[in-house]
């Protein structure tokens, strides 16, 4: 048994619900996302976990369960410096506690990875997270590509009326996103990057790993984690499973609007990007 076994006997702690067998279940389930909802990393299990302890130590010493008061408080017991704990800790004297000893209870981040890696021997599904992973990726630039296309389409009538564009307003509305190499012209459709894993062959490849993004390595589950304890990071968030250059361009994007339309797509788009 680890400390986390000793914490679920010690505190008696059960399962949120009636969807999971033990604590244990939902730990796994949770972190496989094999219950159906998206997948959930390390530090948001960790700290699931000690709020469920620090929660039952407060039901014993007579405190205060209501959720937005425990994730404050939480927040200050495992943050050493935060500028309110001096505050916490006398309140929680008052009610018999140590917030030192508080912390000393609950557990880390490597402590849950441990337990669902060793103690309960759970592994990621790898095909499945990469699926999960490239789909996100997809929505995500079909989404920029929409918004910028009906940000451009509310235009596209004043533009035929003021008779800056005529019949604008009848005009197909395509949006293509391209990325530009910072060193020379390559200009290459974000898809094909995505692709082919590099957006320039001559300035912009790292000659140390020939894996394309798209394409990853037999450690691809544990690249699915957002752990800072872990040696592989990913995270959780749609625009944050991106490459930061595609992550940025696209928040340029959305931020400008940039769409074309009919024929003059392509050039108006690599206007904006030479200037983003």
């Amino acid at each position: 048994m680890c400390k986390v076994d000793d914490l679920i006997a010690e505190y008696g702690l059960t399962a949120p619900g009636s969807d999971y067998d033990s604590v244990d279940d939902y730990l796994a389930k949770r972190w496989t996302g094999t219950d159906g909802r998206t997948s959930e990393g390390y530090k948001k299990l960790t700290d699931w976990f000690n709020k469920r302890v620090l929660k039952s130590i407060y039901e014993k010493h007579g405190r205060s369960t209501v959720s937005i008061h425990l994730d404050r408080e939480y927040d200050v017991i495992v943050n050493e410096d935060n500028i309110q704990r001096a505050e916490l800790a006398a309140d929680l004297e008052g009610d018999g506690m140590d917030i030192d000893e508080l912390k000393k209870t609950l557990i880390s981040h490597g402590t849950i990875r441990n337990h669902l890696k060793n103690c309960l021997e759970v592994e990621k599904d790898t095909q499945s997270t990469t699926n999960s992973t490239t789909t996100t990726r997809e929505k995500a630039i079909t989404s920029a590509k929409r918004m910028a296309a009906s940000k451009t389409e509310n235009i596209l009538p004043e533009l035929a009326k003021d008779g800056v564009v005529p019949f604008a307003d009848q005009a197909t509305v395509d949006v293509e996103i391209r990325l530009q190499c910072p060193k020379c012209d390559t200009r290459v459709p974000i898809e094909d990057a995505i692709n082919r894993g590099y957006v320039c062959n001559d300035h912009m490849t790292d000659p140390n790993n020939t894996d394309p993004p798209n394409n990853p390595t037999s450690d691809s589950p544990e690249n699915t984690e957002s752990d800072e304890d872990d040696s592989h990071h990913q995270s959780d968030t749609t625009m944050n499973s991106m490459p930061s250059s595609q992550t940025s361009l696209l928040l340029s994007l959305l931020a400008l609007g940039v769409t074309s339309f009919s024929s003059q797509s392509p050039m108006l788009i690599d206007s904006m990007l030479n200037t983003t």
